[in-house]
C-alpha cells in the first residue's frame, strides 16, 4: 500500500509550449507576490526513487522566481512602452492522488498595475482555472497546464492594452483642449456676448434701500466635456460668462446710459477675466495626469482675480461717482477688449 509524505524541496519541469509574443505598448517591469503562506504555489505529486510511496513537492514555475522567469522570456524592457507590474494574488497547484492518477487543479489570478512616476494605478485581472487529470510519473502536465494559464495571462493584458489605450485615460498619451463661448440666452440669466449688451430691464430685483444707483453681480464658469479618442483626451470648455437677472437691481429714477455704462463694464471685466483664464490654460503643458487639477487650480485663481479686480474697480470710481476715474477704466476696459478681438 502506498504511503504519502510531505517534503520540502522544488522540481521544475519542461516548459515546451510558446510563449505569447506581445504586441502592444507596453512592458512587465516587475512582478510582486502577494500571495500567503509556505504552501502558497501549491505541491505537486511524485513518486518517490526505488520506493512505493510518493512526495509532495513545489513546481518551480510556481513559485515567483519561476513566474519571473517566464514574464521575462515574454518581453525585453523598453522604456519608450509602459511599464506594467504584475501582482500575484494566485498561482498555484492543487493535487489529489487517485490510485496511479493524479486530479490537479490549477489556477492564475494576477493583477495588472500600470506604473507611472513612481506610483501604480490599477488596470485589470486576470483570473482563470484549468483541471487536468496525469499519469503520477508525468509532471509535464501539471508544468503545462500552469504555464498555459500563464500564457493566456500575457495573451489576455496584450490585448486589454491594445483595446484600452485608445479609450482608457491612464493610457492616454496626450490632451487637446479647445474652447468655446456659451452664448444661449435664459429668461432669468444673460450670457455675454457683445451683440448683446445690459439693458435695464436686465435689472429685476426690487430694492429701495440702497445707496447705489444700480448693481450687477456677473461671474463665470465653464461646462466641461472631456473624451477620449485613439490615445488623446479631448477636453472642451464652454465658457460662461454671465449676470443673473433677478439678482441685479437699479433704484428708482437713476436709469440713465452714464449708469448702465457702469455696471456693463463690471460685465466686461469679468469676460477679460475669463479670456485671461484661458490664455492660462493654452500656455499650461496640459498631460493626461495633470490637466484636471490644472483646470480645476486656475479656475479658482481667476475667480478670486474677478473678485479682486471688481473691488478696485468700484474703489477706483466711487461705484461709479468719479467720472474722470470711470472714463480711465472705460478706455482701459476697451482697450483690452479689442486686443482680444472681443
Amino acid at each position: 500500500m502506498e504511503t504519502t509524505a510531505q517534503v520540502t524541496g522544488k522540481i521544475a519541469a519542461e516548459n515546451t509550449h510558446e510563449i505569447a509574443s506581445i504586441r502592444s505598448d507596453f512592458f512587465i517591469q516587475s512582478v510582486l507576490d502577494q500571495r500567503s503562506g509556505p504552501d502558497s504555489a501549491g505541491l505537486v505529486f511524485i513518486r518517490s526513487d526505488g520506493k512505493n510511496s510518493t512526495q509532495k513537492i513545489a513546481l518551480q514555475s510556481a513559485t515567483l522566481t519561476g513566474i519571473i522567469k517566464f514574464f521575462t522570456k515574454s518581453n525585453s524592457i523598453n522604456t519608450s512602452r509602459r511599464p506594467l507590474r504584475v501582482r500575484i494574488q494566485e498561482c498555484n497547484i492543487r493535487e489529489t492522488l487517485s490510485g496511479d492518477r493524479v486530479l490537479g487543479q490549477a489556477t492564475v489570478m494576477l493583477v495588472f498595475d500600470l506604473i507611472k512616476d513612481s506610483a501604480s494605478i490599477p488596470l485589470t485581472q486576470y483570473q482563470s482555472t484549468a483541471r487536468y487529470n496525469r499519469p503520477l510519473k508525468d509532471l509535464r502536465i501539471a508544468e503545462l497546464t500552469l504555464g498555459r494559464l500563464l500564457n493566456n495571462s500575457l495573451k489576455f493584458i496584450d490585448s486589454w492594452m491594445e483595446t484600452e489605450a485608445r479609450r482608457n485615460p491612464h493610457l492616454a498619451r496626450g490632451v487637446s483642449l479647445t474652447f468655446r463661448d456659451y452664448r444661449d440666452q435664459h429668461d432669468d440669466t444673460v450670457y455675454y456676448t457683445p451683440m448683446r449688451p445690459l439693458v435695464w430691464d436686465d435689472f429685476r430685483e426690487k430694492r429701495s434701500d440702497s445707496k447705489f444707483a444700480a448693481s450687477v453681480f456677473p461671474s463665470f464658469g465653464y461646462d466641461q466635456a472631456t473624451k477620449i479618442d485613439n490615445g488623446i483626451i479631448h477636453v472642451e470648455l464652454a465658457l460662461k460668462v454671465f449676470v443673473v437677472k433677478s439678482a441685479s437691481w437699479v433704484g428708482p429714477g437713476t436709469r440713465s446710459h452714464y449708469n448702465l455704462e457702469h455696471e456693463q463694464k463690471h460685465f466686461d471685466l469679468v469676460r477679460l477675466i475669463a479670456e485671461r483664464f484661458k490664455l492660462k490654460l493654452v500656455s499650461e503643458n496640459l498631460t493626461p495626469d495633470n490637466f484636471q487639477g490644472i483646470i480645476n487650480f486656475e479656475y479658482l485663481e481667476f475667480y478670486r482675480e474677478m473678485n479682486r479686480i471688481q473691488r478696485e474697480y468700484d474703489e477706483q470710481t466711487s461705484h461709479g461717482l468719479s467720472p474722470v476715474a470711470q472714463e480711465t477704466w472705460n478706455r482701459k476696459i476697451e482697450t483690452e477688449l479689442k486686443l482680444l478681438d472681443l
